[in-house]
């Protein structure tokens, strides 16, 4: 008689929990506030408006398709910069997971959790 094969049960495959209104709303407004210092910079002579325009852009373009089109031109038009762009994108990326993770700590330590 044959030996029937035991086989592992496969997970159920779970869609990607989408972003929570509020963090979608705070990433938006970011973006717009990198999008308005880099307009501000420039104007002003201090301020390297070029970098904060494109962090903006990076932002923003996981939103809104003009934004991406956008960061795609400045790709294209500005070869040279591209690594620069990379780099705010990188940064950004950073700052908003220090930011998620101190707004989390925030709400867990004031006993604001969804636990008990």
């Amino acid at each position: 008689m044959a030996r029937r094969r035991q086989y592992l049960p496969v997970p159920a495959m779970q869609p990607p929990k989408p972003p929570s209104r509020w963090l979608r709303w705070a990433k938006i407004l970011a973006g717009w506030k990198f999008i308005l210092l880099g307009i501000a910079g420039f104007i002003l002579p201090i301020m390297p408006g070029f970098v904060f325009l494109a962090v903006g852009l990076y932002i923003l373009a996981d939103e809104y398709a003009w934004a991406r089109r956008w960061l795609d031109w400045l790709r294209r038009r500005f070869p040279r910069y591209a690594s620069s762009i990379d780099e705010g994108q990188r940064r950004s990326v950073e700052v908003l997971k220090r930011f998620r993770r101190t707004v989390r700590r925030t709400i867990n330590n004031r006993g604001f959790s969804k636990k008990g």
